[in-house]
């Protein structure tokens, strides 16, 4: 098992803070390059219950989650978890139990807001899961991998928040390398761009 945190302060009170990040969907697709898709298969959104079908890459490796919502504390948390996320390494599938807690802390004067995400997995016993940790965490750098797809979600998020800018700022419209859930102009010109593409 792996565990590990990362935090990032939004300059937003955090009633501000939790009105966007518990709308998850609206989010996440654009959050990171590794993002393909995040699905809410009964329509509910955030609440305990709902069922989600998350699809990304970390590490490299691409996998399927279908996940459910296990803990919501409005205002101040919300954890999703799936306990048969399959990943394929090389070919090879592989089912682990992974989770995600993401939670909000006012600072001081409750003008800021500390953003905490929590993540853990969870590999199969046994030889075969033995291997996968193994390879995970030593050739792919698996979970420095991991801790930065997600610093790369919190990096969007405080974006998001503080200016309103939802664009995902991984690829670059010119080059035709926009992810098809990137958002998308008025113009129909998809908005993102690289860091330093002042267009």
């Amino acid at each position: 098992m792996y565990e590990f945190t990362e935090t990032i302060l939004i300059e937003a009170p955090p009633t501000r803070v939790w009105e966007v990040m518990s709308d998850i969907g609206g989010w996440w697709g654009a959050a990171s390059p590794e993002h393909q898709s995040m699905e809410f298969l009964d329509g509910s959104g955030v609440r305990v219950g709902a069922k989600i079908r998350i699809r990304e890459k970390v590490a490299g490796m691409p996998g399927e989650a279908a996940a459910v919502v296990t803990a919501v504390r409005p205002g101040s948390a919300v954890t999703w978890e799936s306990p048969e996320a399959r990943y394929q390494w090389h070919g090879f599938p592989t089912t682990i139990s992974e989770g995600v807690t993401l939670g909000i802390e006012p600072c001081e004067g409750a003008a800021s807001t500390q953003v905490s995400a929590r993540v853990w997995a969870l590999f199969p016993l046994g030889l075969l899961g033995s291997a996968v940790r193994w390879a995970f965490a030593r050739p792919l750098n698996g979970i420095e991998k991991d801790r930065e797809h997600v610093r790369t979600e919190l990096r969007h998020l405080k974006r998001l928040i503080e200016t309103g800018d939802g664009s995902c700022r991984q690829f670059d419209h010119r080059q035709g390398q926009c992810p098809e859930q990137c958002p998308v102009s008025a113009d129909r010109r998809h908005l993102c761009r690289d860091i330093g593409d002042t267009e």
